[in-house]
């Protein structure tokens, strides 16, 4: 289960390679995972997962497929 100090040091994660940094590591289920700029992709939904396992809204909702706003 995820908890909310895994989810604030993903997201400090992704927040420092957006600023730059090369690569950055974060603990996860006990192990040292690094993440550079071209994993960017993974880390946010690494953090959505979070989100969902602590039942926090991420804030990125879709509309319904094929429906333009």
């Amino acid at each position: 289960m995820a908890t909310m100090t895994e989810l604030l040091e993903a997201r400090n994660v992704l927040h420092a390679l957006r600023l730059g940094k090369q690569v950055i590591s974060v603990t996860k289920d006990g192990r040292r995972v690094e993440y550079k700029p071209a994993d960017v992709g993974d880390l946010i939904r690494y953090i959505a997962t979070l989100e969902e396992e602590l039942g926090i809204s991420g804030g990125r909702r879709r509309g319904p497929a094929g429906v333009r706003l």
